[in-house]
């Protein structure tokens, strides 16, 4: 409570205009008329001006009221009252996946049963609204750190803290009590897949291997909390079942389209090797021997060019050059070369008598079209054309087609985090002081608005009787 709340201030300020206006009303005029006339409006007017002296003064006094008593009552006045049971917040993590919540009935139970006699109020981030008891809903839905702080800043006015979190959490030693969100862990929970277009990942919490269809078991490790298993695809979709549900993974095509410089047998060899698709139905990631789209990687660009005596110089370091065995191709047999131009960067370069005279292997067109003078994916082994295509794709793509992810989510739930899959009891940590009652204020200010209201609405009654008043019945003679 505190008068110096801005509407308090402009009401008590009204009070302060009222008093002026009344102090400061002009008195009579002075006129000079004859005695007989002044003795006869004597007695007429003596009664009335008592009259409206008094209607007057009662009608300030109610107006100064109102306004004071509105004053008050802007000041928020209460009283405090201690609470008769405590007031304990209660976080709940999300058991995932995303920030879905599982056995919230069993968590209600859980709480009212340890606490008896406190009054607990859930604070939790959901995405539906299907909690059987009034919570509040948190904002934040990022990481459990990111919610507990969410959590600790609504939760000042509480008593006590109760937090069921998946795992022991770093930094909520001093928040509250902290209890396991689950009474035992979930075996088989997959919370990671991921691999290649002829690899598989799964890891799942220990206990119970997810089934899996559609690839073939490699290889499993265990580590102290989860397994990984390794599988090997035998065809386009793998289906993973655990706990939670069923997930339908398809194979990622890595779709190319191919131009005029792009219809040999070798080409064509490259491309299954690679696994490389035709686009289905999406535009290509990149385009092969063709002239005019792009990314592309284009070949036989350059023109004839005598190189008998010319030898190479390259940027080691350059992505397209990654392990790649050098020797394996003859830069220089084909004879053709790309002329010397700006803006772009060469990659390797022909060199007669110390001087560059052009390009073999080039990038363009800010590093989206990468060159070649000739043809070396037809004239090298497979298996190092295989690596220079590899190679080139990932230089225009921004992806190498042997490190893209081979599969992605088509049907089925979210995969949970894994804190979330790997939730499991834990021993109880922290303290739960319910020994002390919350104050809750009890306000009146309403009443006093009330109060405020039925004056000012006496006061303007009376100012409408002393506008209009009604005329005193007259003999008619």
């Amino acid at each position: 409570m505190t008068l110096l709340a801005w509407p308090a201030i402009l009401m008590l300020s009204t009070a302060a205009i009222l008093i002026a206006l009344a102090a400061w009303r002009q008195g009579p005029k002075q006129r000079e008329v004859g005695t007989l006339l002044i003795w006869r409006r004597v007695a007429q007017q003596h009664q009335a001006t008592q009259q409206r002296r008094r209607n007057f003064d009662l009608l300030l006094w109610l107006l100064l009221a109102g306004v004071v008593v509105g004053a008050i009552a802007a000041t928020r006045p209460a009283w405090l009252h201690t609470q008769d049971h405590s007031r304990v917040a209660v976080f709940v993590e999300p058991t995932g996946p995303g920030i879905e919540q599982a056995n919230l009935d069993e968590v209600k139970a859980r709480v009212e049963a340890d606490l008896p006699g406190a009054i607990p109020t859930f604070f939790l981030s959901t995405k539906d609204g299907g909690v059987p008891f009034n919570a509040v809903t948190l904002g934040s839905a990022g990481p459990p750190a990111s919610q507990i702080s969410d959590f600790e800043r609504h939760s000042t006015d509480y008593d006590a803290r109760l937090l069921m979190l998946n795992q022991p959490t770093t930094g909520t030693e001093d928040l509250g009590r902290a209890i396991p969100r689950l009474t035992k862990a979930r075996p088989g929970v997959v919370f990671h897949v991921t691999g290649s277009v002829d690899r598989l990942l799964v890891q799942a919490s220990a206990g119970l291997a997810p089934s899996v269809t559609g690839a073939t078991l490699v290889s499993s490790s265990t580590s102290a909390d989860s397994v990984s298993y390794l599988y090997e695809p035998t065809g386009v979709q793998i289906e993973v079942s655990d706990a939670i549900g069923k997930r339908t993974y398809r194979r990622r095509p890595f779709g190319v389209g191919t131009g005029n410089g792009w219809t040999g047998d070798a080409h064509e060899a490259l491309l299954k090797a690679l696994q490389l698709h035709e686009p289905d139905g999406r535009a290509p990631q990149v385009w092969l021997g063709s002239d005019e789209l792009k990314p592309a990687v284009r070949v036989s660009a350059g023109e004839d060019f005598d190189l008998t005596t010319a030898t190479l110089a390259w940027d080691p370091q350059h992505a397209l050059l990654r392990d790649l065995p050098l020797g394996d191709f003859d830069w220089l047999g084909e004879g053709k070369l790309l002329a010397p131009t700006s803006g772009v960067q060469p990659l390797v370069t022909a060199v007669v008598d110390g001087k560059p005279v052009g390009d073999l292997v080039r990038l363009r067109d800010s590093g989206k079209v990468l060159e070649f003078a000739g043809d070396p994916f037809s004239r090298a082994p497979v298996a190092s054309a295989a690596l220079l295509l590899d190679n080139a794709i990932g230089v225009v793509s921004g992806v190498r087609p042997s490190e893209r992810t081979g599969y992605e989510l088509s049907e089925g739930p979210e995969l949970p985090t894994r804190r979330q899959a790997l939730a499991a009891p834990f021993e109880p940590y922290g303290e739960l002081d319910l020994s002390s009652r919350s104050a809750a204020p009890l306000e009146f200010s309403t009443w006093l608005c009330l109060a405020a209201g039925l004056l000012l609405l006496l006061a303007a009654t009376i100012a409408a009787r002393k506008e209009n008043p009604r005329p005193k019945p007259g003999v008619v003679g």
